[in-house]
Parts: structure tokens; C-alpha cells; sequence
């Protein structure tokens, strides 16, 4: 039986990391979420969900984070993915906790951008995740449990 991977990250440069991971997603059965803002797009997925963009420091946050949550929820459970694969940032951390309790694998790659110092999303992500990358041997001071791989960019 073919293993199921969510891919999941933030637009921007987040996105860009992932999408380096594509020849990876064309080996399984694969979805791709991430916010809307049209750079997904261009991608020519075959399944792909996009959710709306968050800032923690927008007026609406904490509505916009609550109505996140229940779309990575419905998302998971409609997709049923064995792993969650993700570099981040915000907009990931629902998938990323709710593939926890749903009993998914969660793979978490920090951003290449990370070199000297803990991204939020990594932050709380790293407690929990079944697998924590990082892209720089620097990285491994703050992240000691992490596996170093090089960079995937």
C-alpha cells in the first residue's frame, strides 16, 4: 500500500523550500497545502489545498488561527496522509499538531534561512515532532535531537 504525504508550508520562501522537495512527492500519494496568494499556482500540483494567510500580528489573529485549525483538521481528515512533511512556518503548525493526534508522522525541516537561531513554528514543533531537520550543522546547539541533512534549497 502507497504511503500518503501532506505537504505542508507558508507561502514565500517556505513554499519555495518545499517545492524542492517535489521530486520527493512524485514518488507517493501526495497533497500540498499552503495560504493563498497565487504562488502555489504556478506549480501545477495535482492536489493542492490553500488555506488563508496569517500574520500573529494582524487585528484578527487569533479568529484566523481558530478558523486554521478546523481547516487543517478538515484537510487531515479527509486526506488521511501517514506524513506530514513541512518547513514551516505558521500556517503549518495546525497540520503539524493535529497529524500529532491523529497519529501522523510529522517531519519538520527548519528553514534554510535558520542558521543562528529557533524559528517559532520550530520552536514548537520540535517537542513533538517524529523527525526534526536541520540545514545547518550550527543549527544542531539549539535543536540537539535534530538530524542535520545539508541543505534541501
Amino acid at each position: 500500500m502507497m504511503k500518503k504525504i501532506c505537504f505542508v508550508s507558508s507561502s514565500g520562501g517556505h513554499w519555495e523550500e518545499l517545492m524542492c522537495l517535489k521530486p520527493l512527492a512524485e514518488n507517493y500519494d501526495s497533497v500540498f497545502v499552503t495560504e493563498k496568494g497565487g504562488q502555489a499556482l504556478d506549480s501545477k500540483l495535482n492536489k493542492l489545498y490553500e488555506v488563508d494567510q496569517i500574520n500573529r500580528k494582524e487585528k484578527f489573529f487569533i479568529t484566523k488561527f481558530l478558523r486554521l485549525f478546523i481547516r487543517a483538521f478538515r484537510i487531515l481528515r479527509r486526506e488521511n496522509p501517514d506524513f506530514i512533511i513541512t518547513t514551516g512556518a505558521l500556517a503549518a503548525f495546525p497540520f503539524c499538531l493535529w497529524g500529532k493526534l491523529l497519529h501522523k508522522k510529522v517531519i519538520y525541516i527548519e528553514s534554510f534561512a535558520r542558521v543562528e537561531g529557533k524559528s517559532l513554528t520550530g520552536k514548537l514543533v520540535y517537542p513533538f515532532a517524529d523527525l526534526f531537520i536541520v540545514q545547518w550543522p550550527d543549527m544542531l546547539k539549539f535543536y540537539p535531537q535534530a538530524v542535520y541533512v545539508g541543505g534541501i534549497f
